[in-house]
């Protein structure tokens, strides 16, 4: 028994030891810990400071951040602690300035509306990291501690110019001043701050052209400037920075051309919706570090680079003035890396690329709005994790190849608005994952394959104009935007299988020849806002619909149209009012009877002084 109470008490003993070893903060920390402890659990606020109930261990709370023998604290985060509910917004700031050797302060995502003013003077002098993004800061952007090495002010509603005094903090690695409301120049001595690695600005309203002096910024890894009111061209120095590997200015106002050699360090590129013209530099798409580049909504002429890098994961050219055909680039090297092709939207000519098959990871094919031709290749059919194909806009010739069916996780495939012939193929409907297909306005005949009936996940069907015919048996029962079979060569009665679509929202059966009566279950399905039924050979009377579907059913000679709905019966109501006025209007109700009681009995005498007259008269004659 003594034997085992010597080694509890030995345990014990231990256990003190290790507790003591592991905590040796200073008092004064320990106290200021306890203190802020406090000041939020007195506001209500549920604090992650104290998650392991341990009062005598600050450097184990959640959030806190001490050296590795938890002698001093360093860091400390109060993301999303409510802050904005404490009344005084220095106590808090004093308290955490009162640590001496702190270096990192997080009070991101708290709604704070002010920035306290211990954290803007020297007695928090010793913060090399501040991060103030996700609140609710206001005015100018205030001066901060010059040691100060990342300073995060993001997503705030901040205004007025980027202060010139923020080009003296000589230790800034991180600069983030995005989503704010900043408007003017950047500031001409950016250069200053050799030693940052990333200056985001984007969404604010910053005007003005980029200063040379970003050239200067010889450590710089990022730089995002989207969504601003920038102008004037994109300096060539930008291309010179050897650290530089994401560069975003899209959505801004840049013009001119394409710096040469701008991906020549750059993995990522962003300079979308801008008004860029010239061509595109015929090696921007070949440098061995290239992951992303997108140069789409721009003023771009000329053709695409025959060189594509086989690091390449993104490109995007859409919507520019690019013409000439699309490269064979497997023909000139691989391009596993390639899942995004977006090339959309331009004056491209020629084929589809049969090559393009070798681009095993392809998920997004995009070569709309071109003037494509030839047929649709079937090697796409082994591009098996594609999820869109958009080839719609073009004029794209002969059958649709069966290969398609293997696409077995493709989500969305426009081919309209070509010149497709022949069938709809019913290999078409083992596109289980298929929940949008556009096949309008080509010259496709036939029936609608039965087996669509089973492509359970398809919510629209664009199949108008085109020349099919035929009964429409079975149709995807869950379709749900728009189900499109106008323009075509369908006869016979509208079909029993609508009845089951009772997700849909517009459907469109206008220019076929469709007889008979129009079904009244068309009137019961309940998420109709659209039906477009005229120029068919329909007959007999039109249900009533909801008041708030659409209903088109005009050409068609031999409708009967019901009478409009009756307006309410009147006359309870009107009885009702009728008193509840006489009763709130007592002066007035006495003074209409007494008229009314008048003009009666000035008729009475006027109709007694008529035959008396007439009397007399008769007698006289």
């Amino acid at each position: 028994m003594s034997m085992c109470v010597r080694i509890t008490s030995l345990f014990f003993f231990l256990f003190i030891i290790i507790q003591y070893a592991s905590c040796q903060l200073p008092s004064s920390q320990l106290t200021t810990m306890n203190n802020l402890r406090e000041l939020l659990q007195a506001n209500n606020i549920i604090s992650k400071l104290n998650s392991l109930q341990n009062l005598t261990n600050p450097c184990s709370w959640t959030g806190v951040l001490c050296n590795p023998n938890n002698s001093f604290i360093t860091g400390l985060s109060l993301s999303s602690f409510y802050l904005f509910t404490i009344q005084d917004a220095s106590s808090w700031s004093s308290l955490v300035c009162g640590i001496q050797t702190l270096e990192t302060l997080d009070v991101s995502n708290n709604q704070l509306a002010v920035i306290a003013p211990p954290l803007l003077l020297s007695s928090c002098g010793g913060l090399k990291v501040l991060n103030f993004s996700f609140n609710m800061l206001s005015g100018n952007i205030p001066s901060f501690q010059r040691s100060l090495e990342r300073l995060d002010l993001s997503h705030n509603s901040l205004h007025g110019v980027i202060p010139d005094q923020i080009t003296e903090y000589h230790n800034l690695s991180v600069l983030d001043l995005s989503y704010n409301r900043l408007n003017g120049l950047m500031p001409s001595g950016i250069g200053k701050l050799s030693k940052l690695k990333q200056l985001i600005l984007s969404q604010n309203a910053l005007t003005g052209a980029i200063p040379s002096e970003i050239g200067h910024l010889s450590k710089l890894e990022q730089l995002i400037l989207s969504a601003n009111n920038l102008t004037g061209e994109i300096p060539q120095l930008i291309a010179q920075i050897t650290t530089l590997k994401r560069f975003a200015a899209n959505y801004n106002s840049f013009t001119g051309a394409i710096p040469l050699g701008i991906t020549s360090y750059i993995s990522h590129l962003d300079l979308s919706y801008n008004k860029l013209s010239g061509s595109i530099p015929s090696g921007l798409l070949s440098q061995p570090n290239l992951l992303s580049v997108d140069l789409s909504f721009n003023k771009l002429e000329g053709s695409i680079p025959v060189n594509l890098s086989k690091s390449l994961v993104r490109l995007r050219l859409g919507s520019n003035r690019l013409t000439g055909e699309i490269p064979s680039w497997s023909l000139r090297t691989d391009v596993p890396s390639l899942t995004y092709l977006e090339i959309g939207y331009n004056s491209l000519t020629g084929m589809v690329p049969r090559e393009l098959r070798l681009c095993k990871n392809l998920s997004l094919l995009d070569l709309s709005h071109n003037n494509l031709s030839g047929h649709v290749p079937r090697e796409l059919g082994e591009l098996n994790k594609l999820q869109v194909v958009q080839l719609d806009h073009n004029s794209l010739s002969g059958e649709i190849p069966d290969e398609i069916s293997g696409l077995q996780i493709l989500n969305k495939l426009n081919m309209s608005w070509n010149s497709l012939n022949g069938s709809i193929p019913p290999s078409l409907s083992k596109l289980q994952k298929l929940n949008n297909l556009d096949l309008q306005v080509n010259n496709l005949t036939g029936p609608i394959p039965n087996s669509f009936g089973t492509m359970n996940l398809l919510l629209e069907l664009q199949l108008g104009r085109n020349r099919l015919s035929g009964v429409i048996r079975s149709l995807p029962t869950n379709l749900q935007i728009a189900l499109n079979l106008s323009r075509n060569n369908f006869e016979g009665p509208i079909p029993a299988s609508l009845s089951r679509l009772q997700s849909l929202e517009i459907l469109d059966l206008s220019n076929n020849r469709f007889n008979g009566s129009i079904p009244n279950f068309l009137t019961q399905m309940g998420s109709l806002t659209q039906i477009l039924l005229s120029n068919n050979l329909l007959t007999g009377s039109v249900p009533r619909f909801r008041p708030n579907v659409n209903v088109s059913t005009g050409g068609n000679i031999n409708l009967s149209y019901p009478p409009p709905n009756p307006p309410p019966n009147p006359s309870y109501a009107s009885s009702v009012s009728i008193v509840d006025w006489m009763n709130k209007n007592a002066v007035s109700v006495g003074i209409v009877v007494s008229s009314t009681a008048l003009v009666v009995e000035v008729m009475v005498v006027v109709v007694v002084a008529v035959i008396v007259f007439r009397k007399v008269h008769r007698i006289n004659t």
